[in-house]
């Protein structure tokens, strides 16, 4: 095996190593939120909810970089992510109210549609418009020759994006029945993921330059503090009343649309200087058989979709647990230990019904999204 195709291994299971880590933290979130519950402000659960998706996202740009205007491409991706959300939606709107969970989701089907979290369904939805978007915009930048006229363009997007977004969604009200506000949000560390792939050569020595790290942990920090507590901001309005309190939720939009994109963009530096090296030493080291965690990982990875669209039938109330953590101050160490505890068992146990639902070609298309002739 040459270099280059070495290399290329190794970065297709450092991905699968992050789509594994992050699939897990998806399911840690929804132990805190859906099983818990009412601990939305621990710093755990904030810390969780602005790491996962970025990296699904990047990833998914990362191997869409190659993709052009195609209907077969498009249909591929269709089968992949619309079908099992128009199939598994309907199907958890049945279920939910006989699962025991607490959590404030939709009762019907329209109201799941209308909602802006989908009731947790939101992500194929998006990647599903994510794809189209790119393959647009590739068949429009593959005639732009300068890189500057690509760089107007993506800015121009994303701009028509943001007013798109205010206009027609709301995080606040739970209101988006096209899927704007997420879109918005992700676009830029999709649009990352492409590019990495485009100049891979400087992204890769960029990201291994030991000043680039130290800056992206810095930055990571700065812009992900001005984005959970924006209220601890010097310059925030203070008072009470309707006015004010629209200026407050204003800023904080306006916070958080100049703070994400460098975030994502630091986690993903972060997040590679931390998973390459390791699956180098477990994939790559002579002699060296890939541990436990490693495999476990790298499995996760390869099956993260089928998990992320089953996983909530698995999830069991834990509500009496609300007070005790309260009463511990919602502290880093019990949260992690519990939300990993639950969110293994309940993968577990989802992993064992995509191995009966993968019996049938059919119904692995229908709920998990694979395709028919996997």
């Amino acid at each position: 095996m040459n270099q280059q195709s070495i290399n290329k291994k190794r970065r297709i299971e450092t991905f699968d190593l992050l789509k594994g880590i992050a699939i897990f933290m998806v399911v840690m979130g929804h132990a805190l939120t859906m099983c818990v519950r009412g601990i939305d402000s621990a710093f755990l659960f904030k810390l969780i909810g602005q790491v996962h998706m970025p990296i699904f996202f990047f990833v998914s740009g990362y191997f869409t970089y190659k993709a052009m205007f195609k209907a077969p491409s498009i249909k591929k991706r269709f089968m992949q992510l619309i079908v099992p959300f128009l199939v598994i939606t309907p199907l958890w709107v049945l279920y939910f109210p006989h699962s025991g969970l607490q959590s404030p989701l939709s009762h019907d089907l329209a109201g799941l549609y209308r909602s802006y979290w989908k009731d947790g369904y939101w992500f194929t939805l998006c990647l599903f418009e994510m794809s189209l978007l790119y393959y647009a915009l590739s068949y429009a930048l593959s005639r732009l020759k300068r890189g500057w006229m690509h760089a107007v363009l993506l800015v121009a997007v994303y701009g028509a994006l943001i007013a798109l977004s205010m206009a027609f969604s709301s995080e606040e009200n739970n209101v988006d029945y096209a899927g704007v506000g997420l879109l918005t949000r992700f676009f830029p560390v999709y649009v990352m993921g492409v590019y990495a792939h485009r100049m891979k050569a400087a992204f890769d020595r960029a990201r291994h330059n030991d000043w680039c790290v130290a800056a992206a942990i810095v930055v990571f920090a700065l812009t992900f503090y001005c984005t959970v507590y924006p209220w601890d901001m010097p310059w925030w309005i203070q008072g009470s009343g309707s006015a004010v309190d629209s200026a407050n939720a204003m800023l904080s939009q306006e916070l958080s649309l100049a703070t994400t994109p460098l975030m994502h963009l630091a986690l993903i530096v972060i997040a590679l200087a931390m998973v390459e090296p390791w699956g180098r030493h477990e994939y790559h080291t002579q002699g060296h058989t890939p541990g436990v965690a490693a495999r476990y990982f790298d499995f996760l990875g390869h099956e993260s979709l089928g998990i992320y669209l089953l996983h909530y039938f698995f999830l069991f109330p834990l509500t009496a647990l609300q007070e005790p953590l309260k009463a511990m101050g919602l502290g880093m160490t019990p949260l992690v230990v519990l939300s990993a505890a639950v969110a293994f068992c309940v993968i577990a146990v989802t992993l064992l019904a995509i191995y009966a639902v993968k019996r049938s070609r059919i119904l692995a298309m229908l709920l998990t999204g694979q395709p028919l002739g996997s």
